[in-house]
């Protein structure tokens, strides 16, 4: 039977590197992978990129008013499909995540999203946030701070992103907002 998994974790965990990764596994038992990313992403346009350049087409950039389901179903009836990748699956909607659990259960297709638990104020994406209520499995994957804790946080300062510990998070967090207040 196959199950909707979430594979999540902070930027800068090798989220994009373990699409990959696993995009190579199946080709090489010549089996078929779609892949498809939220039209919010704006990072490499129709392309999957890791911080060390190596990339993927996608088959499908989705905005929020596609029908998922539908989408795959078409996909289907011409191909062949043995995995769905979804990166950047926290720019789905609820509705969305809801269409995959359908694919899974109807197709009886692997759907593996990958996406971040929450954005740079600690909130909870609407689309991560339903992964969480709905998929089969859910896989942290992990982040170092600069500390040397695990990271679970993702911290924006200006136009820098980076992946921190709770503790770090919040020191730079008050550091960062008295430094505008100086300004």
């Amino acid at each position: 039977m196959a199950k909707l998994y979430f594979k999540y974790g902070p930027m800068k965990c090798g989220k994009t590197t373990d699409i990959i990764k696993t995009y190579y596994n199946y080709k090489e038992k010549d089996m078929n992978v779609l892949i498809m990313k939220p039209g919010d992403d704006k990072k490499a346009g129709s392309k999957i990129q890791n911080r060390a350049g190596a990339e993927l087409n996608t088959d499908y950039v989705v905005s929020p008013s596609v029908d998922i389901y539908n989408l795959i179903a078409y996909h289907l009836i011409e191909n062949n499909t043995d995995c769905i990748i979804v990166d950047e699956a926290q720019f789905l909607t609820p509705k969305q995540v809801d269409e995959l659990t359908e694919v899974v259960d109807e197709f009886n297709i692997p759907v593996l999203c990958y996406g971040l638990r929450a954005d740079a104020f600690s909130h909870a994406f609407p689309g991560s946030q339903r992964l969480f209520e709905v998929a089969d499995r859910l896989e942290e994957l992990k982040a170092i701070c600069k500390c040397g804790e695990k990271a679970t946080y993702n911290l924006r300062l200006d136009a820098d992103y980076d992946s921190v510990c709770r503790p770090c998070y919040k020191k730079l967090r008050r550091q960062y907002g008295k430094k505008k207040e100086e300004k």
